[in-house]
């Protein structure tokens, strides 16, 4: 693995307290996926019904946040059920003017065409490579081919789209992440982040990089990041510096470590409050 970041800018992003993550299930989701199990919704703000919503948009302008994330649990179809709370969002975005992200899973073309025209400005999706992992890891009832229908339909309705990839989601092995790096290089999408199972059997480091490089081979003017799931201790600083390396563009919640090792490879530093998938001027 080459160094290939020196001279080049990264971007360190710190989400909290910029960006407001809203749950419209509650800690409601269907999947319960082992790498979660509804974990991650824990931490959400609930907004279950449409005034929950403007509620939360409002909250989330009082607190100086610049962003909504608008998430939940999935269906057994993979999708966020959204379609009911498009008019809120788009109510909610004009009261406020902040930035609204949602992460959508595999919904149906008539909720992307809707969530564009209500002003959403970003698509967060999780792409799994592999169809076998989706139905016997997940539980799923979606396809590989969903994800690339979701990106074909958004692209040129919403301003950015995110595909995020994570690395080892099927109990700790590699399987399909390189498949869906193909996927996204094909989509011509904006931004993309990876993520390493956190919860479970934790992929081995040296796989993690290899995903990595190819990604950072394949994703050719998208704006790469490693994002904010991701494992912790020695294992961590590791995968950030090898992110560092690979001229990655930006590292979520980095140690001081990796910051510190940055510097040192000649990178020119920036610190962004806010989303990963926003690259900012």
């Amino acid at each position: 693995m080459s160094a290939r970041g020196a001279g080049k800018r990264i971007i360190f992003y710190t989400p909290s307290p910029s960006v407001f993550a809203i749950s419209i299930t509650g800690k409601r989701c269907e999947l319960g996926c082992p790498h979660c199990d509804g974990k991650y919704l824990e931490g959400m703000v609930p907004a279950t019904m449409p005034p929950d919503v403007i509620r939360a948009f409002d909250q989330a302008k009082k607190e100086g946040a610049k962003c909504v994330l608008i998430s939940g649990g999935f269906t057994r179809k993979g999708r966020l059920p959204v379609e009911g709370m498009v008019n809120v969002i788009k109510e909610g975005k004009a009261r406020t003017g902040l930035r609204v992200e949602i992460h959508s899973g595999v919904i149906d073309d008539p909720t992307i065409l809707a969530l564009g025209k209500a002003g959403v400005d970003a698509l967060l999706l999780d792409v799994i490579g592999d169809d076998e992992t989706i139905a016997e890891y997940l539980g799923g009832r979606w396809s590989v081919a969903d994800y690339r229908r979701v990106l074909k339909t958004a692209k040129g309705i919403i301003p950015i789209l995110a595909p995020h990839v994570l690395i080892g989601v099927d109990n700790g092995t590699i399987r399909g992440e390189h498949s869906a790096v193909d996927l996204i290089a094909s989509a011509g999408v904006n931004s993309c982040a990876l993520l390493v199972l956190m919860n479970g059997k934790t992929p081995e480091s040296k796989e993690v990089g290899k995903v990595m490089d190819y990604a950072r081979n394949k994703l050719h003017g998208v704006h790469l990041t490693l994002g904010c799931m991701r494992s912790k201790g020695n294992e961590r600083l590791l995968h950030e510096k090898m992110a560092i390396d690979l001229g990655f563009d930006g590292i979520v919640n980095p140690s001081k470590e990796a910051v510190g090792y940055a510097v040192a490879s000649g990178q020119q530093v920036v610190f962004e409050p806010g989303c990963c998938i926003f690259c900012p001027d």
